[in-house]
């Protein structure tokens, strides 16, 4: 039974935590998605308990119904094995006279199945009482919440923020299923302070379960065949400490001190999907020759380049499990954000962002040789989800895709600062990205806000305004001294606006007129100090107008 196929036997039971965990964190997303259409503080004292209320109740019928259709599916997993494991070696009996015992009669055999069904039960059982995720309540370091916590502390937090007014709805939103997504549902293990994957714990548990049924059953054929020499099976793609024992044969005490059978990460161990099988000296024939097995490993050791870092096989194969989680992830991310009615925006984002990974994935799998396995992504039945227009993908380009999260805190801290100006977070991001010259004016007028430099209520479309103006009417003009105007400073502009009150006065400070600057330039009286030679002084009765000789660049200017 070869790895693939071991793992198509364990997908469905897999795929019922991997539903689980969606199911929870969508109803996650309910609570907040009511929590937004609730107007204040004191409404939300009197809905809260209905919103957050019986979180428990709606749990325990989440975690029995996973439960109960994994219990089935289990039967027909190790039904599998035994067909595939035990009846298939009938030829090896009769090879040597041996009694083979059908499994239906085998009582030893059924024994021991059933014994291992009900400990992958357990095993099963175990994983959904200690459930949580990886959350960051602002320290910047995500903590290890359990699930009642989850509803009772960082979900009341997020919808508290949500009806306050401290943050909107949609950033909200993005926040926790970013959270939630990143960190994944989680078993968590009190004792070693761990946690791993709600689906990669299950398959874990499935795995373990097959490994060892796998193993009894071998040890069974070797007893009643009468041999203590197995070979153990090849695969590509191995660790590297497994690789320099598969595909040969052992003695059953070689197993142990060669092999590491009974250890944690040795043969039949954690992620170990290697098999052994009896093998009758002078009958038998070995699968594998030494000289095969010395080629296979040294071609799968040359490693193979992909975007300036060199991959083993193995490291090629882990990088290519790597990818498939992160795209697991950003799926259900992107049905997230579509069930908590999300800015269109930050939906086609995830897309781009999914489409992105999948691009990634195809190019590698390409580049390394290996076969794309997408079953292992799609096995949520979610559908389409990529972006799939030209047009979608030339406007999401891979920097903003990268820079997604950071970005909308970058809107969230400008949006604090100047409030509505800052216009959409959609509009934030294609400025940034398909506008610069726009975006670094808006960033010198957030931060002139920032500053006190100007006043928050001059808003950044007149800004925009004041600042095109002064490009047609000004630059470009000569002085009475013949310099001629190349640009403007940040500092210009904060002159030519104003503020109510100046950071370092605390008065208020007026601004200047276009055309009080364009006199003072053209008929102003020049003013040159030696102690500074980088300005020269245009002044009139209504302003004094500052520029950088030698750039051209307008400094400064003050009302008189």
């Amino acid at each position: 039974m070869n790895r693939e196929y071991k793992e198509q036997l364990s997908r469905q039971i897999e795929r019922n935590y991997s539903d689980l965990e969606m199911r929870i964190m969508q109803d996650i997303v309910r609570r907040i998605k009511k929590a937004g259409k609730i107007t204040s503080t004191a409404d939300w004292q009197i809905n809260r308990l209905r919103i957050l209320g019986n979180s428990s109740e709606d749990i325990e019928k989440m975690l029995k119904e996973a439960l109960n259709a994994s219990y089935p599916q289990m039967f027909e997993l190790y039904d599998k094995v035994i067909d595939w494991e035990y009846v298939r070696n009938k030829d090896i009996y009769e090879q040597i006279n041996a009694e083979f015992i059908p499994y239906e009669e085998n009582d030893e055999l059924q024994q021991i199945t059933n014994a291992l069904i009900q400990q992958t039960d357990a095993d099963l059982r175990n994983i959904t009482q200690s459930l949580g995720f990886y959350l960051d309540y602002g320290g910047g370091k995500p903590v290890l919440t359990p699930l009642a916590e989850v509803y009772q502390k960082y979900l009341d937090s997020a919808c508290l923020d949500i009806v306050s007014g401290a943050f909107d709805y949609n950033s909200v939103l993005r926040r926790v299923v970013t959270q939630l997504t990143n960190s994944g549902l989680r078993q968590i293990n009190y004792a070693s302070g761990r946690a791993n994957r709600v689906d990669v714990a299950a398959r874990r548990a499935v795995m373990t379960g097959i490994t060892q049924l796998t193993g009894h059953i071998s040890d069974y054929n070797a007893e009643k065949l009468y041999t203590e020499f197995f070979e153990v099976a090849w695969h590509s793609g191995a660790r590297p400490t497994h690789a320099v024992w598969q595909g040969k044969v052992w003695s059953k005490k070689q197993l142990i001190t060669v092999c590491g059978l009974g250890t944690v990460t040795g043969l039949e161990g954690v992620n170990c999907y290697h098999e052994r099988y009896p093998f009758i000296p002078g009958i038998s024939e070995r699968n594998w020759t030494d000289e095969w097995l010395e080629e296979q490993n040294r071609k799968e050791n040359t490693p193979k380049e992909f975007n300036g870092k060199e991959y083993t096989l193995y490291e090629a194969k882990q990088r290519q499990r790597q990818m498939e989680a992160a795209m697991r992830a950003q799926r259900e991310k992107v049905q997230l954000l579509k069930d908590g009615d999300a800015d269109p925006d930050d939906v086609m984002l995830a897309r781009a962002k999914y489409q992105g990974q999948l691009n990634e994935y195809s190019r590698f799998s390409r580049k390394m040789g290996l076969k794309e396995e997408r079953e292992r992504i799609y096995y949520d039945m979610r559908g389409h989800i990529a972006t799939n227009t030209k047009r979608q993908n030339a406007k999401y380009t891979p920097d903003m895709i990268k820079n997604a999260t950071k970005d909308a805190k970058q809107y969230d801290r400008y949006k604090s600062i100047i409030g509505d100006g800052v216009g959409n977070l959609a509009d934030f991001r294609q400025m940034k990205y398909n506008d610069p010259k726009e975006f670094s004016l808006l960033a010198d007028y957030t931060n002139s806000v920032k500053n006190g430099m100007i006043s928050p209520l001059s808003g950044f479309r007149n800004y925009k305004t004041l600042y095109e103006m002064v490009e047609k009417d000004i630059v470009g003009l000569k002085t009475s001294t013949g310099i001629k105007m190349t640009g403007q400073s940040k500092h210009f502009m904060e002159r030519v606006i104003g503020t109510k009150e100046d950071p370092k006065t605390h008065r208020p400070r007026s601004g200047v007129s276009i055309e009080d600057i364009q006199d003072a330039l053209l008929n102003g009286t020049p003013r040159i100090r030696e102690r500074d030679p980088n300005s020269i002084k245009y002044v009139t009765d209504k302003c004094i107008v500052s520029v950088n000789p030698k750039t051209g660049i307008l400094i400064q200017c003050n009302p008189r």
